[in-house]
């Protein structure tokens, strides 16, 4: 009997033993499974490099809660991100959960990879008589970061002249990147050619030695030109010159006006014509040396100066068969207001998957072309449909450059000139307006810029911080910010489209409205109807800025 009893409580404390076990285990799978499971993690790289001015792409986050995306709770802040400044950013990922604030960092390094660009002055082959000096004509270097470059380049020349032979002159130069770029001029020396006075002895003992470099001339070239305050600097070189350089400017009387040149080398030369007090006619350029005879320029179309107001004329230059003429008139104005809508033909610009841009530059300039003509301004709208639109220039040019051309030849005779453009970018959080002006732009002109500035930042509802005015270095592609009226002598990149302002002396300003690549700022913008808010502050600007007093538009009295 009490051997049962000692059997009775060895099995009550194993089932009490059990029951505990069981308990314990219950409350451990309890807490294990409700437990939530949070997952923060960068997606792709902790560190990433960038080219400087490259887009910057966001990667974001991976961010779940027992396996329900909570990434839009992350807060991004790219602030500190700046894409044109070489050097290691932050950018913080922060996610507030139960009362703790979790964050994660990525590095950005912005470095610069791109070697200069180099270009020679002068041909790329020399051919010299045998005996003769090399004269170096140098080249010119651009660097897409660097804002000065050229007095780095070093020069390798081999040339022996004494010699019959092939040379080569290397150009070599660093940027403060370390980047390196190099470019080549090939030097030929040659015999020189055989007297045709075969009884004249001494005729080689006799002979000059006289550098061949004109061998590969145009005779009489001006290599550039420029538009000043009451004319034209021009550049370029005369061939048989005698130590005297003379532009001329004639016309179909041959009645010349001539203008003394200052001699650079022992070919070049430079100086200024003025232009201003010439009177109305055709004009044809020569250059003087032993005969006068026709300038010529070769340069591309789009670096050649076409049109522009000097003094109280209007000055227009033509390059038939890439003979320089100009034509000299009275200067007045044709139209009060210019406006380019932007792209257009196959061009569609910016785009997502509701509009292109071409269709939305139209449908703005359209709506700003009446609301002007309400005020009795008499307005050129260089497309009024999705084609191109007015176009000029070679036959051979791409059409986004005919039409760039026709913005700065009809702008010159605009009293305000200006092009309706709207943003597009890899970066889907940037949003907001930009305004491209030029370079040394200042007084009035950007007095009126920021009037519409400031009230479009009362109008926008974006703090993102970047430059939201500036000016773009053409050969660089550098921007510059014009924020606070500042003036740079750089040649004008975005002024007329891709199309340095100074062939015109056009104070273009290209208006981008917002982000068509950020669906939120576009639907704002577009849809509910803001554009036309932005527009009227461009008119209420304008239209008082030449007089006239402005008149709200009949849906909004």
């Amino acid at each position: 009997m009490k051997k049962l009893n000692i059997n009775k409580k060895i099995l009550l404390i194993i089932i009490l033993v059990f029951i505990l076990l069981a308990s314990l285990i219950g409350t451990f799978l309890y807490i294990f499974l409700s437990k939530e499971t949070l997952v923060f993690k960068l997606q792709g790289e902790n560190k990433i490099s960038l080219e400087v001015y490259s887009e910057y792409e966001e990667l974001g986050v991976i961010a779940t809660l027992d396996g329900k995306d909570i990434s839009n709770e992350v807060v991004i802040d790219n602030s500190s991100l700046k894409l044109n400044s070489l050097g290691t950013y932050e950018i913080i990922y922060t996610l507030n959960h139960d009362d703790k604030e979790l964050k994660l960092t990525r590095i950005v390094e912005i470095v610069d990879t791109t070697k200069p660009e180099l270009v020679l002055k002068g041909d790329s082959e020399i051919t010299l008589s045998k005996g003769s000096v090399y004269q170096e004509f140098g080249c010119v270097a651009v660097d897409n970061y660097d804002e000065t470059v050229s007095d780095k380049i070093q020069v390798i020349n081999d040339v022996n002249s004494s010699l019959v032979g092939v040379y080569e002159v290397k150009y070599t130069v660093t940027d403060n990147s370390g980047n390196q770029a190099s470019i080549s001029r090939t030097v030929v020396v040659v015999e020189p050619p055989k007297s045709s006075n075969n009884n004249n002895n001494n005729n080689n003992n006799s002979e000059e030695k006289v550098v061949d470099i004109t061998a590969s001339m145009e005779i009489n070239e001006i290599k550039s030109m420029s538009f000043t305050s009451d004319g034209i600097a021009v550049e370029g070189y005369i061939k048989d010159n005698n130590g005297t350089f003379k532009l001329a400017i004639c016309n179909s009387k041959k009645k010349c006006t001539t203008f003394d040149m200052q001699k650079k080398d022992n070919y070049y030369f430079s100086g200024n014509v003025k232009l201003s007090n010439l009177d109305n006619g055709s004009y044809d350029v020569y250059l003087e040396s032993k005969d006068q005879s026709r300038a010529i320029n070769k340069q591309e179309m789009q670096y050649r100066i076409a049109r522009a107001k000097i003094g109280d004329k209007l000055v227009t230059f033509s390059y038939d068969k890439n003979l320089v003429s100009l034509k000299i008139e009275d200067f007045k104005y044709q139209y009060d207001i210019l406006i380019d809508p932007g792209h257009g033909g196959t061009d569609p610009g910016a785009a997502n998957q509701y509009i292109d841009e071409k269709n939305i530059n139209l449908i703005q300039s359209q709506y700003e072309k009446k609301r002007y003509e309400e005020h009795g301004l008499k307005v050129l709208l260089l497309r009024e449909d999705l084609s191109y639109g007015t176009v000029m220039g070679d036959s051979s040019w791409p059409a986004v450059r005919k039409k760039a051309y026709a913005l700065g030849y009809y702008g010159v005779v605009s009293r305000i000139s200006y092009s309706n453009h709207h943003n597009s970018s890899d970066d889907k959080s940037l949003m907001g307006w930009e305004i491209i002006v030029p370079a040394t732009s200042s007084g009035n002109f950007m007095n009126n810029i920021y009037k519409i500035r400031d009230a479009w930042k009362e109008l926008y509802p974006t703090n993102e911080n970047h430059v939201r005015i500036y000016t773009r270095n053409y050969n660089t592609n550098v921007i510059f910010t014009k924020e606070n009226n500042e003036q740079y002598y750089f040649t004008d990149y975005y002024a007329v489209i891709r199309i340095p302002y100074q062939l015109y002396n056009v104070n273009n300003v290209l208006f981008e409205g917002s982000y068509l690549s950020n669906l939120n700022d576009y639907d704002w913008y577009y849809n509910n109807g803001n554009w036309k808010k932005l527009s009227e502050e461009k008119i209420k600007t304008f239209v008082t800025s030449l007089g006239k007093e402005y008149i709200p538009p009949q849906e909004d009295k």
